[in-house]
């Protein structure tokens, strides 16, 4: 009797894994710039970039819509969604009271060890001195502040914090950030290591607040730099 050969299919779960793997890949090519802000997403391109087919592409393309990466329009399909004034002062407000709540927690829950490993993260922010902002830079300041987030041991807290992170650095561009904050930020990180060790609940509040308002201006001033050079008007 001949033998029957059976048809190979696609497993649910390897479906799945190629979105995830698409959704990665298009994520990380936004935070690496390879995809800037307002660029179109071609299924084709990414078909052939990525290497697979169009069907985990698109599914991964809508996922990124959902979690405001993406945008999509009728007539102009997938593109990299810009970000604006109004969604930087919303998403540092809500950073802003997601790690108020979040220096008191860790100061109250943590213990030696995760002090020393916050210390360990100050100092690799300090070590790391680019001449001008770089996507590592940003990745080791969100380091730290994470690292806070984690020693509350609260992991929809961190997992929130980590969110608000990559909406402001993975859309960000880089070209107008002033340098000069970068040395004011390692002094300010620093000084909080310092308040949170010596259990300073309201200096380090305080110095928390004022750190992430200093970071909101710095996006915002990058951003209004960025639309006087697209319209071509003389920058102050």
């Amino acid at each position: 009797m001949p033998v029957k050969m059976i048809q190979k299919t696609d497993h649910p779960n390897n479906s799945i894994t190629r979105i995830e793997e698409a959704y990665r890949q298009i994520k990380q090519m936004i935070f690496d710039q390879k995809l800037i802000p307002g660029q179109r997403l071609v299924n084709q391109d990414l078909v052939e970039r990525l290497n697979m087919s169009r069907t985990p592409i698109i599914n991964a393309l809508n996922r990124l819509v959902q979690d405001g990466f993406v945008a999509f329009e009728s007539f102009r399909g997938f593109y990299v969604k810009p970000i604006d004034l109004q969604e930087v002062w919303d998403a540092f407000g809500v950073r802003e009271a997601l790690e108020v709540y979040t220096v008191e927690q860790a100061i109250k829950l943590s213990d030696n060890g995760d002090m020393q490993e916050l210390e360990n993260k100050c100092r690799e922010h300090a070590d790391y001195q680019p001449h001008y902002y770089t996507r590592k830079k940003f990745l080791l300041d969100s380091d730290f502040h994470l690292q806070i987030a984690a020693m509350t041991k609260n992991n929809v807290l961190k997992w929130l914090l980590k969110r608000n992170f990559e909406h402001i650095y993975l859309r960000a561009r880089l070209e107008n950030y002033a340098i000069q904050r970068m040395a004011v930020a390692v002094d300010e990180h620093q000084r909080l290591v310092r308040k949170m060790k010596n259990k300073d609940i309201i200096g380090s509040i305080e110095l928390m607040r004022n750190h992430i308002q200093k970071a909101r201006d710095l996006v915002i001033r990058s951003l209004t730099d960025e639309e006087s050079d697209n319209t071509g008007s003389a920058r102050v």
